[in-house]
């Protein structure tokens, strides 16, 4: 066809927009061409089985519509794997097996960023500080390995050094990350020359992981080495000129207001309190009320204007709480001040200090109560307190942060019913360096609930499965005292409905091919052991195809702000293999027509239509749906691909879509075997339906499989591993060795002493010989080597040497001899097959009843239309012909209607006139007296009465007109004049025509003489 199309386009368009058809015609034909000389590649792979070993979470994924991939074939398979969660304690191992042969490989690290080289271990960088003064110049920087707990002491944690650079100079500080939170924290001082007088600048902060060493802390010094482009970023610090300070503003009335320190203390550490006034306070006198429990002593007040006002401190010591008074007086007036009434100036310092023990080292906080009080207050006033707490503790809390084992979940949730988990934990920061898990008085809170939860114990972030959306970054905030933390995490949740992939959705009957059924009846008893292999000969039925099922959903995240823009796990086009969690709530409909094996394999039982669903675990709503078919139609097992398997290779790479992205890659090793090689086959059933499917999709009972070579004691059954076929190979020759499988019913169902083969093929191990081809079959499929011979069928193996001092051709003659004999055998024993196939029943399901009733309606209607015919036929017949002649029998006249030329009309006319003598020498017809009637070209019909027909005619002056002649037959008389034949109709017709027109009509013709009209009619009627 391509020779065809190709041979057309020879010949180019011509034209303005030839060049540009030419080459779309070429460019057509260029696909045409590729489509032509490339034929689709069947879905075909090596069943080898790849898994992944000390692999916390993870899945198989796919892209749409690229299973398997297009690396893979007979001899070779590729997957990819997801990882989530991090490996820090041992990097997992993915495992490739095809029994008996196995290997594996360590998956390598994963790579965070492009450029960088890969790391073993997963890490989590926490800047403390944003920003740092010369009077706390430390940079202090969280570590922590994300994914498990830590035993106490573990030996292989790695150092993590901490990077700073400034355009004055470089820093570097380490830490070793310890059990059990897997976390260590670097406190790095920065030069204080770094810092400036006038400006604010910035530090870049970088971080790299080095193996522990021996020395002080565990790790190296680290003096030597430059980071370069291998340093993993952290972020960046402030170098700030001073630190403004953290205090935070409380007000007690409406004209006084009180300002605290923002910030834990220490014990014994002194700290104040200020009291602000506004500039329109007048009162004189000020009463300060203050109420502090034990631990927190007022030692002094102070204002800060002692020329405007006095300050009294009054102490009152009680079993719990101790109270102090301190009473203010105006001493002088307030001089003019331009500024806002409404403006806030300092008016009074209050001095704390905390005493030394807080009671085993945990922090503490101290409640402080203030209240005001005026002359004259009326006594509900003196309610109104304010208090205010002061956390105390021995340490240098800088931070409260959350450490979680992972940052990202796949919420499966909603697909298996079962809760997902995160663990978090809570721990301080100190001023040194250390860290402390924080356990009580915890608190927390989810910012979307529909993405994700948090536990009431504040220990754990989770999804249950009523979750409706996914999201990246989504916020939990986590508390304790007046610190607070915010963790982020990224959920991808599924897109519903499921996709349910099936190899075949329709499953047929395989021609020739049967398999035991259940056993039916009482036991046979010993004395018809004669008769068994014909009792379970008839127990058999045919075999319905398999198929492959796998359960598949994309992953995705939706945006905070509501948005409908997803973001895909890996991207659009991936999905991920949820078969191992939703496959035990997959189900067959209706469990007559298939059923589900292992959640993994279709088998079709009778035919009929059904469909595999999946069920949520939470609720009855559908998951996922997915039709299929079961016929009766016959297919057949057209060959075998066979693959030889002599060992297995594994290959390993990273992706980009994702750090957890692994593509294993394993192949079949076939090269040429060694003496006692053992040797398992891959064998791929090719059907007449277009569709492949593995043996491992079928019952090992239900094959028979055999093995020859044309060498006698070439080969030896080995052990049977599962659907797999394997032999033991004594040797091979240099050009390698031939081995042709065929695959038989199990042997209970075979009848006869011989059996065609349903299919065969041949597998060669090592490489085939380059001069000759490779010994073909011959054209009959009941062809079967009659060489040694391994045999698997659900029973035991027999290997046996049949012919071994035959030649090559005397193997083939005798094997073409008992190739007509089987095949007149195989012939015969079809035909007592389809003689005892039993019909399946047939379940009449809701679409074929609604056919069937469209069909009953349609022939009703088809009925009612023709009764309706019959009864308008039968109508019509009985009505009489009108009454227009004498005699009723007579045929009824017709009306016909003419449409032609005064010409055509003036011809027919003189045609039909009797010839005669001319009235007048040479004159002319056409020119008759213009005053006279005109003349009668046809007489009338003697003897009968004269018809009603009238011809109408008109003219207008300078052009030819048409005639429009209604001309009616009459019944012709009973009686006939002998000339005229009997029942003849009479015609009779009235042109209705002036001399102008006659005389026109003549000179249109050109005929002007009478001689020369008489002969044009002549030739006329002569022609007619």
């Amino acid at each position: 066809m391509c020779a065809r199309m190709a041979g057309r386009t020879a010949a180019g368009p011509r034209g303005p927009y030839g060049p540009w058809l030419c080459l779309l015609v070429a460019l057509a034909l260029d696909v045409v061409r590729v489509d032509c000389g490339q034929a689709p590649l069947d879905p075909v792979y090596l069943p080898a089985a790849l898994e992944l070993l000390d692999a916390p979470e993870h899945f198989r994924v796919q892209q749409v519509g690229h299973y398997p991939p297009a690396n893979s074939s007979l001899s070779s398979r590729s997957e990819t794997f997801l990882l989530l969660q991090p490996w820090p304690r041992a990097q997992p191992l993915l495992r490739a097996s095809y029994p008996p042969f196995a290997t594996q490989q360590v998956v390598p690290p994963r790579v965070t960023e492009p450029h960088q080289r890969p790391v073993p271990w997963d890490v989590r960088a926490v800047s403390v500080e944003a920003a740092v003064t010369p009077a706390e110049p430390h940079a202090r920087v969280l570590f922590h390995l994300k994914g498990q707990d830590w035993p106490p002491g573990s030996g292989s944690l790695p150092c993590a050094r901490l990077h700073a650079t400034h355009p004055a100079g470089t820093a570097h500080q380490a830490c070793r990350f310890q059990p059990s939170l897997g976390a260590c924290v670097v406190e790095l001082e920065l030069p204080s020359h770094w810092f400036s007088q006038a400006s604010t600048t910035r530090a870049e902060l970088a971080y790299t992981l080095e193996p522990a060493a021996e020395g002080p802390g565990g790790c190296g010094s680290g003096e030597e080495n430059d980071p370069g482009e291998q340093a993993l970023p952290v972020g960046g610090v402030e170098l700030r000129p001073a630190d403004p300070p953290q205090y935070q503003e409380v007000p007690l009335d409406e004209a006084v207001t009180l300002r605290v320190p923002d910030m834990p203390v220490r014990p014994g550490q002194l700290f104040s309190a200020t009291l602000l006034l506004r500039h329109n306070f007048t009162a004189s006198l000020l009463t300060l009320r203050i109420k502090v429990k034990k631990g927190l002593h007022v030692t002094a007040a102070r204002p800060a204007q002692p020329t405007l006002w006095t300050a009294k401190l009054d102490r009152f010591k009680g079993s719990k709480h101790h109270t102090t008074l301190i009473t203010c007086h105006r001493a002088g007036l307030t001089e003019p001040d331009s500024s806002s009434p409404l403006e806030l100036s300092e008016f009074l310092w209050v001095d704390f200090v905390v005493e030394n023990s807080t009671g085993g080292g945990v922090a503490v906080t101290r409640p402080v109560t203030w209240q005001l009080e005026y002359p004259g207050q009326a006594p509900e006033a003196e309610k109104d307190k304010m208090v205010w707490e002061i956390l105390v503790s021995e340490r240098d809390i800088r931070a409260l942060i959350p450490l979680a084992k992972a940052e990202e979940l796949v919420n499966t949730a909603p697909l298996t019913g079962v809760p997902q988990h995160v663990p978090v934990r809570l721990v301080t920061v100190d001023g040194g360096g250390a860290l402390v898990e924080v356990t009580e008085h915890v608190g927390c809170e989810s910012a979307n609930t529909q993405v994700l939860q948090v536990s009431e114990a504040c220990d754990a972030v989770f999804v249950a499965g009523k979750e409706s959306r996914g999201a990246r970054g989504v916020r939990v905030d986590f508390w304790w005292r007046r610190l607070r933390a915010s963790l982020r995490l990224t959920v991808w949740a599924p897109l519903l409905p499921l996709r349910i992939e099936l190899t075949d959705t329709t499953l047929e009957q395989v021609r020739g091919w049967r398999v035991p059924g259940p056993a039916e009846g009482p036991a046979e008893p010993a004395a018809e052991a004669s008769d068994e292999a014909e009792r379970r000969a008839r127990g058999c039925h045919l075999q319905y195809q398999r198929a492959g099922v796998r359960f598949l959903a994309p992953f995705a995240a939706h945006p905070l702000d509501g948005g409908r823009r997803l973001t895909h796990l890996l991207g659009p086009d991936w999905l991920l293999d949820v078969s191992h969690l939703v496959a035990p709530h997959a189900r067959v409909l209706d469990s007559r027509v298939a059923s589900l094996e292992g959640g993994r394999v279709l088998v079709g039982r009778e035919p009929g239509v059904t469909s595999i669903e999946v069920r949520s675990p939470l609720s009855d709503s559908i998951l996922g749906e997915q039709a299929l078919a079961v016929t009766d139609d016959k297919v057949s097992v057209l060959e075998l691909r066979v693959q030889p398997v002599m060992g297995i290779s594994l290959t390993l790479s990273r992706g980009t879509a994702h750090p957890g992205e692994v593509t294993a890659t394993c192949w079949a090793q076939s090269a040429l075997p060694a003496p006692k090689q053992e040797v398992a086959l891959s064998l791929w059933l090719s059907f007449s339906d277009h569709t492949v499917a593995p043996a491992e999709l079928y019952d090992r009972r239900d094959l028979g499989l055999s093995v020859s070579a044309e060498e006698p004691g070439a080969i030896l059954p080995a052990e049977e591993q599962g659907a797999q076929l394997g032999v033991v190979v004594s040797g091979a020759g240099a050009e390698g060795l031939p081995l042709h499988v065929a695959l038989h019913p199990p042997e209970p169902c075979r009848r006869g002493r011989h059996r065609v083969p349903l299919a065969s093929g041949t597998a060669w191990l090592g490489l085939p010989p380059a001069s000759t081809p490779a010994p073909a079959l011959p054209s009959s499929p009941a062809w079967s080597p009659p060489a040694t011979e391994a045999t698997m069928g659900g029973e035991q193996q027999v290997a046996g040497s049949v012919g071994g001092n035959i030649g090559v051709r005397g193997k083939f003659e005798r094997a073409e001899e008992e190739a007509r004999k089987e095949e007149t055998e195989a012939r015969e024993e079809e035909e007592e097959e389809e003689e005892e196939m039993v019909p399946a029943p047939q379940h009449v399901t809701e679409l074929e009843l609604g056919m069937y009733a469209l069909l009953g309606i349609f022939c009703v209607a088809i009925f009612i239309f023709l009764v309706n015919g019959v009864v308008f036929v039968l109508r019509y017949q009985r009505k009489e012909p009108p009454d227009s002649a004498t005699d009723p029998t007579s045929p009824q006249p017709h009306n016909w209607v003419w449409l032609g030329t005064d010409q055509e009309e003036l011809s027919r006319q003189l045609d039909r006139q009797s010839p005669g003598p001319p009235k007048g020498e040479g004159s002319c017809p056409c020119e008759s007296g213009g005053g006279g009637e005109a003349p009668t070209l046809g007489p009338g019909p003697p003897g009968g009465t004269t018809s009603s027909s009238s011809t109408l005619a008109r003219k207008e002056a300078g052009g030819r007109r048409k005639r429009v002649e209604f001309v009616t037959f009459a019944p012709a008389p009973p009686a006939q004049p002998p000339e005229e034949p009997v029942g003849a109709p009479a015609v009779q017709s009235i042109l209705v025509a002036g001399e102008e027109d006659i005389r026109w009509v003549c000179e249109d013709m050109g005929l002007k003489d009478p001689e020369e009209l008489r002969n044009y009619m002549e030739r006329i009627r002569g022609s007619s």
